[in-house]
C-alpha cells in the first residue's frame, strides 16, 4: 500500500519548540581540522524528520514501505539536498513542499532538486522500499514470529533511513508505525496513538505514533517492533526531570523473557535519580529498557534503551551496563559531539558515571575495583600507545569506539576530579551540560566549562591526557632521612613515553602500622625529588593506594 504525504497539523508546534532546544549556533570552538568522517549540509538544518513505515500483513518480510519527510531550514541559496540512503533501498518518488520534485541517486544517497530560495523552510519527502539488511535488524525470535529493530549506531541510520547520517545535525522526530497485532512499536519520544485498523480479509493492523519533544541524532532515532511483553516501573526520579512530574519507566521484553524482569531494573529510578541531581534534569519523554536485537551489549537510543536479548536472564542486563546506558540520556544523546573523533564526550562519560552508580550504590572499595578495572583495560590495549583520545585524524566511523574512548577516557575524567576537587568537577560538569543540552559540543567546549569552575587553565591536562597517546609509567624509590625528619621520594619517569604531570596518592604507614595518606605533586619531568615531613620512620609507603594513577609504578626502598 503506498503512503501518503499528508502535513502533521501539530507541525507548528514542533517547529515552535525547535526554537527553544534546536538552536543552530554552533558550539564555542571550531574544530581545528577538517572532518574526515563526513558532517552536515552546508547551508542546511534539518529541524524535523516524520517517518511513515508500513510493515507488510504477512508472515515474511518481503517488503516494507518508507516515507520519510525532512523539514529543514535554508540559510542561503542552496539548490539540491542531499540525504544519505543506501542504494539496495528503491525510491519511487520525491516531493518539496507537496510538489513533485525530480531526484538523482548517486551511491548510497539521494539528491533531491529544490525550488528557488533562501532564508526559508522546506519539506523533502521520499517514497521508498525495500527490505534492509542493516541497520534495520530483522529476524524471527523464539516463537518464530518476524522482530525489526533499529540499530544505527554510527552512521548506519542510511542503511533504511534517508537523512543527514552525521550526530552534528540534530532534529525532531515523529514515527507513523503501522505493522500487524500482536506486534507493538516502541520508539523515541512519547506515545501520540495506539490503535487497531480492523481489517474483514487480514489479521487486524496496528498504528503507531511517537513523536519526540527534544531534538536528537540519526544514531540513536529507533523503532523496536515485535510481540512485547510489557513491564511498567512506573514514575521514577519524581521532580527530577524536564518535564514536570516524573521519569515514566519501563521494560519490553518478549513473553518467554518476562520471567526475568525487573531484575536489576528494579533500580533503574535510583540510577536516573542520581545521574539527574549530579549533572541536571533527566531529558526526555520516557524512558524504556528493551530486550532488542543490537550488535552491542546496550545502544543508548534516546528514550529508548536497547539491550541485546540474550543479555535478559538472572542477574543480567548488569547493575553497571544499565547505568552506562542511562548516563548517555544526559552524556551522548542530550549532550552530543559534534564530530566523531569526540566521541569519548559520550562514552567516556558513560564509562565513568556507571563507576560513579558503583561508588554510590557499592562503596568505595567497589568503585575501586571498577576504577581498577578500567585501567587494566587501557594499559593491555595496543591504541593505547598509538593513538591519543581525540584522533582528529579519525577517518573511518568503523574505528570510533576504542578502550581510548570508553576506559581511557573515563580514567581520565576521575584524574580531572582529583585535581580538581569534587565541587569544582561537578559544577563544570553542570555547566557544561547546560550550555550544549539538546544541541552539540566538542572537547575544547568541556575543557572551558571545566577551567571556569576550577579557575585556571587546565590546557596542561588536556594535552597530555586527550590530545597525546600513552600513559604514565614511573619508578619511584624512597629513604627516610633521619636527620631532617623526612621521607625523600625520587621518582623517574618517560620512559616510553613523555613525562606527565601528575597527583600521586601515597599512603604512609607508620611503625605503630597507622597509615597517614599524602597526595605528591610530581612535576612534568624526567626526574624530580618530592619530600615527606614526618616525625618519626615510615614502615613502609604504598603508592596509587586510591587507584588514581593512570599508568604503571614500580617502587622500592633505598
Amino acid at each position: 500500500m503506498r503512503i501518503s504525504f499528508v502535513p502533521s497539523s501539530a507541525f507548528v508546534v514542533l517547529l515552535t519548540a525547535l526554537v527553544t532546544f534546536h538552536p543552530a549556533a554552533p558550539a564555542l570552538f571550531a574544530q581545528p581540522t577538517p572532518s574526515l568522517t563526513g558532517g552536515s549540509r552546508a547551508n542546511i538544518d534539518v529541524l524535523h524528520y516524520e517517518f511513515r513505515i508500513d510493515f507488510p500483513n504477512r508472515g515474511a518480510l518481503d517488503t516494507i514501505r518508507f516515507a520519510a519527510t525532512t523539514t529543514a531550514r535554508r540559510t542561503s541559496a542552496v539548490t539540491s539536498l542531499s540525504l544519505d540512503l543506501v542504494a539496495s533501498l528503491h525510491v519511487d518518488s520525491t516531493y518539496v513542499n507537496g510538489v513533485p520534485s525530480t531526484f538523482t541517486r548517486p551511491g548510497d544517497s539521494v539528491n533531491v532538486a529544490l525550488p528557488a530560495g533562501s532564508m526559508d523552510t522546506i519539506r523533502v519527502a521520499i517514497f521508498y522500499h525495500g527490505v534492509p539488511t542493516d541497520g534495520l535488524i530483522i529476524r524471527r525470535d523464539a516463537t518464530g514470529a518476524w522482530t525489526a529493530f533499529g540499530d544505527n549506531f554510527p552512521d548506519r541510520a542510511r542503511q533504511w533511513l534517508a537523512t543527514v547520517d552525521h550526530p552534528s545535525d540534530k532534529a525532531l522526530v515523529d514515527w507513523i508505525v503501522r505493522a500487524p497485532a500482536p506486534h507493538r512499536v516502541i520508539a523515541n519520544g512519547e506515545l501520540v496513538e495506539e490503535s487497531l485498523e480492523p481489517s474483514v480479509t487480514t489479521a487486524p493492523i496496528v498504528r503507531t505514533h511517537w513523536r519526540t519533544i527534544r531534538p536528537i541524532y540519526t544514531a540513536v532515532m529507533v523503532i523496536g517492533v515485535a510481540p512485547f511483553a510489557v513491564l511498567e516501573l512506573g514514575d521514577t526520579a519524581c521532580g527530577l526531570a524536564e518535564r514536570a512530574g516524573c521519569v515514566r519507566q519501563s521494560v519490553w521484553t518478549n513473553p518467554e523473557r518476562r520471567a526475568v524482569i525487573p531484575g536489576n531494573f528494579a533500580r533503574a529510578g535510583e540510577i536516573v535519580a542520581l545521574f539527574s541531581k549530579l549533572v541536571g534534569p533527566f531529558p526526555y519523554e520516557k524512558l524504556a529498557h528493551v530486550a532488542s536485537s543490537t550488535r552491542y551489549g546496550g545502544m543508548e537510543n534516546a528514550g529508548a534503551i536497547f539491550y541485546a536479548e540474550h543479555l535478559f536472564k538472572p542477574g543480567s542486563p548488569t547493575e553497571s551496563l544499565i547505568a552506562h546506558e542511562t548516563a548517555h540520556q544526559w552524556f551522548g544523546d542530550a549532550v552530543t559531539e559534534r564530530e566523531w573523533p569526540h566521541v569519548w564526550l559520550s562514552e567516556g562519560f558513560a564509562t565513568y558515571f556507571a563507576a560513579l552508580w558503583t561508588e554510590h550504590a557499592h562503596g568505595d572499595s567497589a568503585f575501586r575495583q571498577d576504577l581498577s578495572n578500567m585501567r587494566t583495560k587501557v594499559l593491555k590495549s595496543p591504541i593505547t600507545v598509538e593513538k591519543p583520545v581525540v584522533d582528529e585524524g579519525l577517518d573511518s566511523v568503523a574505528r570510533v569506539l576504542n578502550t581510548n574512548v570508553y576506559e581511557k577516557a573515563g580514567f581520565t575524567l576521575h584524574l580531572l576530579r582529583r585535581e580538581i576537587g569534587d565541587s569544582a568537577f561537578f559544577r563544570g560538569i553542570r555547566a557544561y551540560y547546560v550550555a550544549h543540552r539538546h544541541s552539540n559540543a566538542l572537547t575544547a567546549d568541556l575543557q572551558r566549562a571545566f577551567e571556569k569552575t576550577a579557575g585556571r587553565s587546565l590546557e596542561w591536562f588536556f594535552a597530555q591526557w586527550m590530545r597525546r597517546p600513552g600513559v604514565a609509567d614511573l619508578t619511584a624509590t624512597w629513604h627516610w632521612d633521619s636527620t631532617r625528619k623526612r621521607v625523600v621520594v625520587a621518582v623517574v619517569q618517560g620512559h616510553q613515553f613523555a613525562p606527565y604531570k601528575l597527583s600521586l596518592t601515597v599512603d604512609v604507614v607508620d611503625a605503630k602500622g597507622a597509615t597517614k595518606r599524602v597526595r605528591l605533586a610530581i612535576p612534568a619531568a624526567s626526574t624530580s625529588s618530592i619530600t615527606i615531613p614526618l616525625t618519626t620512620a615510615p614502615r613502609s609507603l604504598n603508592f596509587d593506594a586510591d587507584v588514581s594513577l593512570l599508568g604503571t609504578i614500580r617502587s622500592s626502598r633505598r
